[in-house]
C-alpha cells in the first residue's frame, strides 16, 4: 500500500500514544508520510502533568521506540538519584488514618513535526479509502488512516459513538503541585522515593502522592526542591465526613486547600504534615472522574482507529492507562501498519488498479477490525477494574486482598460487569 503517492497517516493528538506511533513509523523507515496534529498551542500549554507508572508495558515501549530515544528515558526519571541507588517503587498502599502499610506491589523488570492548534471536529472516509480530517480552524487534511489519540474527552470517539456516553464515577478529586525541601519530603521518601497512596480507615478519604521532579535531575537543581503532586479524592455520597449532603468542589483554590487540610487533620504522619504545609495560595485543580469501557464488538467507521485514552479512558487508581496506551500502539504496529508496507504496482491497467484499490480498502478495514478486537479485549476489563478500584478506595471495608485496588497489575485481566461490586450509594450517584 506504500508508495510515492501514498496519502499520509493522520495522527490526532500529540500525547503518549500519538507520538509513540509516529516514532515507531520513523524507526521502521515507513514510506508512508505521517502528520501529527495537536489541539494545544505549543509544548508549554499544559506544563507538568501526571507522573506515569510504567510496568508491564516496558517491553512494548522498548520494541516501539528507536534505540536512541529509549536509551534517553532516564532523562525522564522523576528522581534519577533514587534510580541510581537501586530504590524502585513498591507502589505502597497505606491506611492514612493510622500510617500502617496495608499492601505493596512487586516492581516490574525493567520526529515528526507537530501541527499545533489543531482541534479536530470531523472525520469522513470516502469509498476509495481516503479519510479526511477537518479542524476548527477551517483546515482539512486527507490521509489513508486516522489514528485518534485525542485523549479521554476524544472528539473523534464522540463523533463515532454518540450513543455511548462516558460513565461518571461517583468520586470527586482535587490535585495540587507543591515544592518541598529535602527535609520536608524525607519522611515520605523513606516510605517510597517515588509514589505513595492510601485511604483513611476512619472516613474513606484517599490521597495519592508522587514525585514529579527532584533537585538532582538537572544542573540547575530545581531550586533545591522536589516538585511533587498530591491528589486527594472523596466519595460523592451523603454522610461522608459526617456531612448530610455530598461534599461539593470548593469554588476557589483557597477553599480547596482548606478542604484538603480538613481531611488531613484526620490523617497519620507523614501524610498529615505534608498536607497541612501546603501554602494557602497554591492552585487547586478539580477533576470529575469519568471512564468509558469500550463496548464489546466495537467497530469504528471507515479508516479510523482509536488508541490510548481515546479508546479506553480509565480512572487512575490502578495506574495502568499509560501502559495500555503503549500496547495499543504495539497492536497497531503488528496488525494494521503492515497494510502500508510495500509499493503499489503502478504498471497495472486502470481497471485492475481500481480493483486493487478496493482490495486495499477491504484489507485495511479487516486489519482495523482485528486491532479493535484485540485492544478492546485487553483494555475493557482494565477500565472496569480501575473503576472498581476507585470505588473501593473510598469504602474502607472493601479494601481486601482481592480488590482491584491492590491486586497485581497485568496486561490481561478477566474482569467484566458481572465482577463489579457496587455499593448502593455509588449506584445511586453514578447512574447504575
Amino acid at each position: 500500500m506504500g508508495g510515492p503517492n501514498q496519502k499520509p497517516i493522520l495522527i490526532i493528538g500529540a500525547g503518549l500514544s500519538g507520538l509513540l506511533l509516529a516514532q515507531y513509523l520513523r524507526k521502521t523507515g515507513s514510506s508512508v508520510p505521517v502528520l501529527v496534529f495537536e489541539r494545544d498551542a505549543d509544548l508549554t500549554t499544559r506544563g507538568l502533568g501526571w507522573g506515569l507508572t510504567l510496568h508491564w508495558s516496558l517491553p512494548a515501549l522498548r520494541s516501539l521506540l528507536p534505540d536512541e530515544l529509549f536509551n534517553r528515558l532516564p532523562e525522564a526519571y522523576v528522581d534519577r538519584a533514587a534510580v541510581e541507588e537501586g530504590r524502585p517503587s513498591t507502589f505502597p498502599f497505606f491506611d492514612i488514618s493510622t500510617g500502617e502499610l496495608k499492601a505493596k506491589t512487586p516492581n516490574a523488570a525493567v520526529s515528526q513535526r507537530i501541527r499545533w492548534g489543531k482541534a479536530v471536529n470531523n472525520v469522513e472516509t470516502a469509498q476509495d479509502g481516503t479519510v479526511t480530517a477537518s479542524f476548527d480552524d477551517g483546515t482539512s487534511y486527507e490521509g489513508s488512516l486516522v489514528v485518534a489519540c485525542d485523549g479521554g474527552s476524544s472528539r473523534i470517539r464522540a463523533l463515532l459513538f454518540p450513543e455511548h456516553q462516558k460513565f461518571q464515577i461517583p468520586v470527586r478529586l482535587m490535585g495540587v503541585k507543591i515544592n518541598c525541601t529535602p527535609e520536608e519530603i524525607e519522611p515520605l521518601r523513606q516510605l517510597d522515593p517515588f509514589f505513595l497512596q492510601g485511604a483513611a480507615s476512619e472516613n474513606d478519604s484517599f490521597v495519592y502522592f508522587s514525585v514529579l521532579d527532584a533537585p538532582n535531575n538537572t544542573p540547575e537543581g530545581n531550586g533545591g526542591k522536589y516538585t511533587c503532586q498530591m491528589v486527594v479524592s472523596w466519595p460523592i455520597r451523603e454522610g461522608f465526613f459526617n456531612q448530610a449532603a455530598p461534599i461539593a468542589f470548593p469554588e476557589t483554590s483557597e477553599g480547596g486547600i482548606a478542604l484538603i487540610k480538613t481531611f488531613a487533620e484526620t490523617w497519620a504522619e507523614p501524610f498529615r504534615s505534608l498536607a497541612l504545609s501546603i501554602p494557602v495560595d497554591t492552585e487547586v485543580k478539580s477533576l470529575e472522574l469519568y471512564d468509558w469501557p469500550p463496548p464489546k464488538g466495537l467497530r469504528t467507521k471507515g479508516h479510523v482507529a482509536l488508541a490510548g485514552d481515546a479508546l479506553h479512558p480509565m480512572a487512575m487508581y490502578r495506574g495502568e492507562g499509560a501502559n495500555h496506551a503503549i500496547v495499543d500502539v504495539l497492536d497497531l504496529a503488528e496488525l494494521v501498519m503492515p497494510q502500508f508496507a510495500g509499493p503499489r504496482d503502478s504498471s497495472s491497467s486502470s481497471s485492475s488498479s481500481s480493483s486493487s484499490d478496493s482490495a486495499v480498502v477491504v484489507d485495511l478495514r479487516a486489519a482495523l477490525d482485528r486491532y479493535e478486537d484485540r485492544a478492546v479485549g485487553r483494555s475493557r476489563p482494565a477500565v472496569l477494574a480501575s473503576r472498581q478500584a476507585c470505588l473501593d478506595a473510598h469504602r474502607w471495608a472493601r479494601i481486601t486482598d482481592s480488590s482491584p485496588l491492590l491486586t497485581r497489575r497485568a496486561m490481561d485481566l478477566a474482569f467484566d460487569e458481572a465482577d463489579m461490586d457496587v455499593p448502593p450509594d455509588a449506584a445511586a450517584a453514578g447512574g447504575w
